[in-house]
């Protein structure tokens, strides 16, 4: 009698357990579904979309259409799905839409619900095999599966269920965006002022990670092939920020016999430099570091303090890795295409130069006031015909103001 009451219990466990993990009907995202029907219908979805789909943080990022204003793009992020539930529905939600680009984020809540990596991945891989069936020509990334503070546990659950994606990634030629490290501070462990109250879903701080890793991680990664093709300097002064550093192209003839190299990569903001740190400068271990960047900050509608701000902090990511490394912020250039905008950039570079006098491991080098004609406007020939981005002329006169401040 004990025996068989013993077997009837296990059975019973086995019955429980299996249900437990049985596949969420799909169903109960129904209303969901067709709440984004009936907004199609009262108004028609653009085309050559960048389609954004997936769970929570997907569904609750309202400042989406903000961050990519040059891009068209269409949120169908459902809250509580599983990758199974975007599989199912992505006739209704993905497809019919043809997007040029489809960015999916989901995962975490099926592991949460007791799915094992394997079965994530089962579910990753069908989702990408229907895309690429139906939609040959649209590209597809995936934005790593998050970690927060409320889930920590599941942590390495995670990180094993990322390396699987990311492998599957690499054989079916979907980009495989890495949000995951960019998340954790110097302790290893998630960003409290990443996350809202809950603890699980991004804030805006948060979103600003996953924006800059959606907008530069191939840039930065393209470093990498550069250092294996060209092993960097030693003790290096490493000049980053946005394109007019990166256009700098005559950087180290304009600077011979010093140890100089070019991390700048076009149309970032200050913030990328804090986020991709650890990419672009850290990691050479550099004596000196030499920024521009701001300008695309105020043109993106940044405040001139939300780039101090940004600036602050990669300047106290960089002393709490390199203490005695010397930083120097190239004053915002005026330019013909943002002159409109020019009190903002006066009053950002202000803040900064300000904010340099102190520490004397700080530096602002103001070349403003030489790229000005007689008339006070910038003058009309040291720049390209956009008239945003210097020609040499406008290098020649950055050489003979950053040069001497560099030794």
């Amino acid at each position: 009698m004990i025996y068989r009451r013993l077997f009837v219990f296990l059975c019973l466990l086995g019955a429980t357990w299996s249900h437990a993990l049985a596949p969420a009907d799909p169903a109960r995202f129904e209303k969901a579904i067709q709440a984004f029907e009936a907004e199609d219908q009262a108004k028609a979805p653009p085309k050559d979309v960048a389609l954004f789909t997936g769970a929570s943080n997907i569904r609750r990022w309202q400042s989406l259409p903000e961050r990519f204003k040059k891009t068209p793009v269409l949120n169908r992020g459902f809250g509580g799905s599983h990758i199974s539930d975007v599989v199912h529905f992505a006739d209704r939600i993905v497809t019919k839409y043809k997007p040029k680009q489809i960015y999916l984020n989901a995962g975490g809540n099926d592991l949460h619900s007791g799915r094992t990596p394997e079965e994530v991945l089962a579910s990753f891989e069908a989702f990408v095999a229907k895309v690429q069936k139906n939609l040959p020509k649209t590209k597809l990334a995936f934005l790593s599966i998050p970690t927060s503070p409320s889930r920590w546990d599941e942590v390495e659950l995670v990180k094993t269920t990322n390396s699987l994606i990311s492998a599957s990634c690499a054989k079916h030629g979907v980009d495989f965006i890495d949000i995951f490290p960019l998340l954790l501070g110097a302790d290893g462990k998630p960003r409290p002022e990443l996350y809202v109250e809950d603890k699980l879903h991004f804030s805006e701080a948060g979103y600003d990670v996953v924006t800059s890793a959606i907008k530069w991680q191939k840039e930065i990664l393209a470093f990498a092939k550069q250092d294996a093709e060209k092993a960097p300097p030693a003790d290096p002064i490493v000049f980053t920020g946005s394109s007019s550093i990166r256009m700098w192209k005559t950087l180290a003839a304009d600077f011979p016999g010093l140890p100089v190299m070019n991390r700048g990569f076009g149309g970032s903001e200050v913030f990328d430099s804090f986020n991709y740190a650890h990419l672009t400068v850290l990691q050479y271990l550099p004596k000196h570091i030499v920024m521009y960047a701001g300008g695309n900050d105020i043109n993106s509608g940044k405040t001139p303090q939300r780039v101090l701000a940004d600036f602050k902090a990669f300047v106290a990511r960089v002393h709490a890795a390199l203490p005695e490394c010397r930083i120097s912020y190239i004053s915002n250039a005026p330019n013909p295409k943002r002159w409109a905008l020019i009190d903002q950039m006066r009053e950002c570079s202000r803040l900064i130069e300000e904010f340099t006098k102190t520490d004397k491991r700080l530096q602002f080098i103001n070349v403003y006031p030489h790229m000005l004609g007689p008339d006070g406007l910038p003058k009309p020939d040291i720049f390209l015909k956009d008239q945003l981005h210097m020609n040499e002329k406008g290098y020649a006169i950055w050489k003979e103001v950053v040069g001497p401040l560099l030794k």
